[in-house]
């Protein structure tokens, strides 16, 4: 199977599959940081949300992280969610509940470019942080879009819901 190497062809590819197909077409994705970069916007201390792509089928969204800068805990609305890692390396710390109600700490992934990790709500619950002194980007596929998801309140130790919104909306994604 081709590769896919441009966000265009990853679009163009989600628009004709079917969810069983999904998978397959994520595992062919190998962007780097050249075929994603006039796409990204950045914060000086946090990370940005910049939606590539939106259908009533699927979503993409860019991440782009600073040093340091990490999301809270949080599930997915119910979608399937891949993220493809672009530029330099995050750190993906996976969690669920127990009897008690608490979040216990189940596993942690270190993403480098070209890796691909997945989540989604029955696995449990999980952040992401870039644990490196250098900016990093990845790519999130939600199976379909995430309009709100629980996110964990650390002061007041609970989930809340939370609406999701986006920092850059990329009008006509092209090659």
């Amino acid at each position: 199977m081709k590769a896919i190497t441009t966000v265009q062809s990853l679009i163009e590819e989600f628009e004709n599959a079917s969810k069983s197909e999904q998978p397959k077409i994520v595992k062919r994705i190998q962007l780097d940081r050249d075929d994603v970069v006039s796409y990204a916007t950045w914060s000086e201390t946090d990370y940005t949300r910049n939606c590539l792509a939106r259908t009533e089928e699927f979503e993409f969204i860019l991440l782009c992280w600073d040093e340091e800068a990490r999301t809270p805990i949080h599930g997915h609305g119910g979608q399937d969610c891949w993220v493809y890692q672009v530029e330099g390396n995050v750190e993906e710390i996976r969690f669920k509940e127990n009897e008690a109600g608490e979040l216990v700490k189940t596993q942690s992934l270190n993403l480098e470019p070209g890796g691909v990790s997945y989540m989604n709500d029955k696995m449990g619950y999980h952040l992401i942080k870039n644990t490196h002194k250098q900016r990093a980007m990845t790519l999130h596929i939600y199976a379909k879009p995430i309009d709100a998801c629980k996110v964990f309140d650390a002061k007041k130790e609970e989930f809340k819901m939370a609406e999701m919104e986006y920092d850059s909306i990329v009008e006509n994604v092209s090659t």
